[in-house]
């Protein structure tokens, strides 16, 4: 599909109708919207091509989702449980870690290096599931406190892997010392200059329109600022969220602003992107994407599992927020 104005009114009817059946359906949202991305995308039946536009806009949403996670969180309620969230943080990055090292080693026959590489990957997770969390007013829940602050040592975690993974096969990588320094710059940026900087211009200006634009371009630039310091775009805007949650209150117009435009267009806009990368006929390929799709997914889920059932055990956690841990993380 080329023309522009049918592009627009296909993406627009897609995110007005697929919530609303999803509704009827009793099926979130979420998945709705990436079937439907698999569906008109251009290995589906190609209505729509994965331009530019949806790829930028399918990445705010991304980003869009982990600065509202920082921003909805109970700062107090976190720092009381900072014990906690760390040791949920190491369970659900090393748990998957070492089961998607033993897999990819032993079943997959991948190199160690490859396999630990994957096991990074299996103990990573954005908080996808986390609007709905948020829908249902449950961001406030201490099991959701801490596994939003696990997520961000678990993003931290995976991308320190990566990149000693990325200096042993890249000769020409920055220095450590390089890499820390930045890491440095980038965290008094974000956490201590951008916070004051924002309280400034909101009581500056006082202006509905220029108060959202300051907090998305705070966003998108603390995301810029992660990727420069050879973080990832994800962690930056999960620490703009946290820098800015005293600014942001849950039920203020500006939070609601934000809410809306961010789940009306960024959010629908990133699954629709998810869903145009998924090729189905891979699937029908041959039965060894399906054997190494199968483990990758198992052993994703079986990781994030027994860490939500650990940290239920050595928390005294009840059933209920097992499961509502274990949504948000897999």
């Amino acid at each position: 599909m080329s023309n522009l104005l049918a592009v627009i009114s296909l993406v627009v009817a897609v995110v007005l109708l697929i919530p609303m059946l999803c509704r009827r359906l009793h099926v979130p949202a979420i998945v709705g919207f990436i079937l439907t991305g698999m569906a008109i995308g251009p290995l589906g039946f190609h209505l729509l091509d994965q331009t530019v536009t949806i790829d930028t806009l399918g990445k705010i949403g991304m980003l869009y989702i982990m600065f509202q996670s920082g921003s909805e969180i109970d700062l107090e309620e976190m720092k009381r449980q900072k014990g906690r969230t760390f040791l949920f943080g190491c369970a659900s990055f090393f748990i998957p870690l070492l089961l998607g090292w033993l897999t990819g080693y032993f079943l997959l026959g991948q190199s160690a290096l490859t396999s630990l590489l994957l096991g990074s990957m299996y103990g990573s997770h954005i908080l996808m599931s986390y609007p709905i969390v948020s829908r249902y007013g449950l961001q406030k829940n201490n099991s959701v406190t801490l596994v939003v602050g696990g997520t961000m040592l678990a993003v931290t975690l995976s991308l320190l892997v990566l990149a000693a993974v990325r200096r042993e096969v890249e000769s020409s990588g920055q220095s450590l010392w390089l890499s820390l320094l930045l890491m440095v710059i980038f965290a008094f940026i974000v956490l201590w200059l951008m916070p004051r900087f924002a309280r400034w211009f909101l009581k500056r200006w006082q202006d509905p329109v220029a108060d959202f634009m300051l907090i998305m371009s705070l966003l998108v630039f603390a995301a810029f600022m992660a990727e420069y310091a050879g973080l990832d775009g994800i962690l930056g805007a999960f620490m703009a969220g946290v820098a800015l949650n005293r600014l942001l209150p849950n039920h203020s117009p500006l939070m609601n602003r934000i809410t809306f435009v961010g789940n009306s267009v960024f959010v629908p806009m990133f699954l629709l992107s998810v869903g145009m990368l998924i090729d189905v006929r891979m699937f029908f390929s041959g039965w060894l994407t399906l054997i190494i799709a199968g483990t990758m997914i198992l052993s994703k889920l079986t990781g994030k599992w027994l860490a939500a059932a650990l940290i239920q055990i050595c928390l005294k956690l009840d059933a209920m927020q097992r499961q509502l841990i274990f949504g948000l993380t897999h």
